[in-house]
C-alpha cells in the first residue's frame, strides 16, 4: 500500500478540507491527493515544471488550486501563522528533510495547527538496514558519503524514525505508529496514549540511539504495524 492509497483513503473518510505537505519536490504525491479543498506545498524547491506556469499566472490545471510556498517548512510555519490558524489541520504529511531534528520539528509546529481529529502522516519511519538509516545533513550528503559502499541501495531515509520515538515518550497526550508499508508511514494524532513498552525506560537520550538499537526493538520502538491494521485505524477515525 502506497502513501498516496493511504492518504487519499483518509481524506475520503474523513472528508478532508485543509491538507498540509512537506517535502513536494517533483509532485508525485501532491499531484495524485483528491479532495481537499485547501492543498497547501511546501518545499524549498519545486522541482516540476509546472512551477513555472504558476509563478508566470497560468492557470489551466487542477492542480494551480493548491497553495505552493517555495520556503523551508520553518520559514512556511513563521510567516503564515493566520492562514493555519484559519484553516486548522485536517491531514499532513511529512516527507522533507530526512533527519531527526527537521521531522521532529515540523511534526512539532504542524501539531500547533492541527485540528482536534487531525493526523499527521510521516514518510520514512522504517528503514530496512543500516545504510538506509544512515544519519546525514541532506540525501547529497548521504549519497557522497555511501556511494561507494558495497551495500548502498541508494534509498535514504534517515533517522526519522526517532520522531516517532520522541513523540511516544515525551507526549503521552499524543498516540503515534508505524504502518509496515511504503519505507514506513508513521501516524500521530490527538489520542492518549497507551502503556509504553519497557524499552522506553532505557532511553536517555534519544539523539544518541543508533540503528542496531533500532534494528533490535524496531516493534516495540515505533509500535509498527502491518499493513493489514490501516483499516481498522480507518474505521474508528
Amino acid at each position: 500500500m502506497t502513501r498516496i492509497e493511504v492518504l487519499n483513503a483518509i481524506i475520503k473518510k474523513k472528508n478532508v478540507a485543509n491538507y498540509l505537505e512537506i517535502g513536494v519536490n517533483r509532485g508525485k504525491c501532491l499531484f495524485n491527493i483528491v479532495g481537499p479543498k485547501n492543498r497547501f506545498a511546501v518545499d524549498p524547491f519545486f522541482n516540476f515544471n509546472l512551477w513555472k506556469k504558476v509563478k508566470a499566472g497560468i492557470k489551466n490545471s487542477a492542480n494551480f488550486k493548491n497553495q505552493y510556498f517555495e520556503v523551508t517548512s520553518d520559514d512556511f510555519f513563521a510567516n503564515n501563522q493566520s492562514l493555519l490558524s484559519e484553516n486548522k489541520l485536517d491531514l499532513t504529511f511529512i516527507d522533507g528533510l530526512h533527519t531527526y531534528k527537521q521531522s521532529l520539528q515540523d511534526t512539532l509546529n504542524t501539531l500547533k495547527y492541527l485540528d482536534e481529529k487531525g493526523i499527521i502522516v510521516l514518510h520514512d519511519c522504517n528503514p530496512l538496514d543500516e545504510l538506509a538509516a544512515y544519519p546525514a545533513n541532506s540525501i547529497d550528503d548521504a549519497r557522497k558519503d555511501l556511494q561507494n559502499h558495497k551495500d548502498w541501495k541508494n534509498i535514504w531515509n534517515g533517522d526519522v524514525w526517532k520522531t516517532i520515538v520522541y513523540i511516544r515518550k515525551n507526549h503521552p497526550e499524543l498516540s503515534a505508529f508505524v504502518l509496515n508499508t511504503d519505507h514506513g508511514l508513521g501516524f500521530v494524532y490527538k489520542k492518549q496514549q497507551e502503556k509504553l513498552p519497557e524499552v522506553f525506560n532505557s532511553i536517555t537520550t534519544i539523539d544518541d540511539l543508533d540503528y542496531a538499537f533500532f534494528d533490535k526493538h524496531r516493534n516495540e520502538l515505533i509500535d509498527l504495524k502491518p499493513v493489514s491494521y490501516f483499516q481498522e485505524f480507518l474505521a474508528r477515525i
